[in-house]
């Protein structure tokens, strides 16, 4: 929860919604991502394509299992990009993420504005001929800057922002 301005921890003992009924104008409510009916075309589609949600300051997407691209040339998996105006948070829920190896059930990544990210190595290749995925993730884009938390920060992998490139060959230069 946000107070002036900081974020602080506030736990209950019971579940917060857990009533028999609810007055006014705001109150949850649930949207089963199962229920949610993909679009996809004979190329790659990009990412807004995937939007159910909109709010003034982000928006959330349902990447749910769906048939792949299905032109003959088509590369099913994302190419290669930077977001310039958000930062993305992907929560993977379940299957195979094609872009993506060594991400388990239950993984977060953070992809800040202007980071580059895309299919790793070899996952280009890997995905050809494929025409469905199993995949189950949401991800959220913020049109502001996220701030991370120090307990986040201490979840964080050094590693993670160099698994989209190809290492470097003892001796090689770089490009």
């Amino acid at each position: 929860m946000k107070v002036d301005n900081a974020l602080m921890s506030y736990t209950f003992d019971f579940h917060p919604l857990d009533v028999v009924g609810w007055d006014g104008y705001l109150y949850p409510w649930i949207f089963n991502v199962n229920d949610f009916e993909p679009l996809t075309g004979r190329v790659h589609q990009p990412p807004p394509i995937h939007q159910t949600f909109e709010a003034p300051g982000f928006d959330v997407l349902s990447f749910v299992p769906r048939k792949l691209d299905y032109h003959p040339l088509a590369i099913p998996v994302p190419y290669n990009h930077s977001n310039i105006d958000s930062d993305e948070i992907l929560y993977y829920v379940s299957g195979d993420f094609g872009s993506r190896r060594g991400i388990e059930i239950g993984s977060y990544t953070l992809h800040r504005r202007g980071i580059h990210h895309g299919p790793q190595p070899g996952a280009i290749e890997a995905s050809l001929g494929k025409d469905s995925t199993n995949e189950l993730a949401i991800m959220i884009e913020t049109k502001k800057a996220l701030k991370v938390t120090s307990n986040a920060e201490r979840l964080d992998d050094p590693n993670y922002p160099f698994s989209w490139t190809e290492p470097l060959k003892v001796g090689a230069t770089p490009p």
